[in-house]
């Protein structure tokens, strides 16, 4: 590491606030004479930034005369960049070295192909990760009160629905056993007169509870006419393709 260098660096207007982390990290593995050949997989661990994301600033960084990049092939014929750092004239005349280079930072472990070499254009501001949104915890209640019998009470359904956040999983394990409970016999006789509110069975965990008999006969019960018996969107599929239900 040159002290020389990392004071340099800090001080350096670079116009964005991940490339000047990323000519710290590179000040950081250099030697006094500016130069360093860490990989971009470790600028970018180090940095906790992706590789793309490094290797848009390091071509940045060369285009505003901060570094010069060098490609060299590694012993296995790989190819590796060499890089010189020039801030105030450090590095900018130093001749390239060999194997023998005293620098510090880690070799590459693997080569970086044909994008280490590859040359950017592009001046477009970079942009920068956003913070992640809270989920929707009315998230999947659309599929469910579609397929629920009895369409009554929603106000208190979504309430219920809001209060119970369920994830993916649960949403799966919801829909699949309403869609079995609802072909159980006390769900379909009178009309579906004994099916419980939607709020009711969210509030209650009802998809835990065990299935009586199946109705029998191919006729449905004027609250199950309109409802479809199976679409892909509705119900979770085993992986061949059966409802699994």
């Amino acid at each position: 590491m040159s002290m020389e260098l990392m004071v340099k660096a800090m001080k350096t207007k670079v116009g964005n606030p991940l490339r000047k982390l990323v000519l710290v990290k590179l000040a950081d593995n250099a030697s006094d004479q500016g130069e360093c050949w860490p990989s971009y997989q470790h600028i970018a661990d180090q940095c906790e930034i992706d590789r793309s994301t490094v290797r848009r600033h390091i071509k940045q960084l060369e285009s505003q005369g901060l570094l010069r990049i060098e490609n060299r092939d590694g012993p296995k014929g790989n190819s590796t960049n060499l890089y010189y750092l020039t801030l105030g004239g450090v590095g900018r005349d130093s001749p390239p070295v060999g194997t023998e280079s005293t620098g510090v930072g880690p070799q590459p472990t693997g080569g970086v192909g044909p994008e280490s070499t590859r040359t950017s254009h592009s001046f477009e501001p970079v942009n920068e990760p956003t913070p992640l949104c809270k989920p929707d915890p009315m998230e999947g209640f659309d599929q469910f009160w579609k397929l629920y019998p009895k369409k009554r009470s929603l106000k208190d359904a979504k309430k219920a629905w809001a209060k119970l956040k369920p994830d993916a999983d649960l949403r799966q394990t919801m829909i699949a056993a309403l869609g079995k409970q609802r072909l159980q016999h006390d769900w379909t006789k009178d009309d579906g007169r004994y099916v419980p509110l939607a709020a009711t069975w969210l509030n209650g965990e009802k998809w835990n509870d065990e299935l009586g008999p199946a109705t029998s006969g191919s006729t449905r019960p004027s609250a199950y006419r309109n409802l479809p018996t199976h679409t892909p969107d509705m119900y979770p599929e085993a992986p061949d393709g059966r409802p699994n239900f």
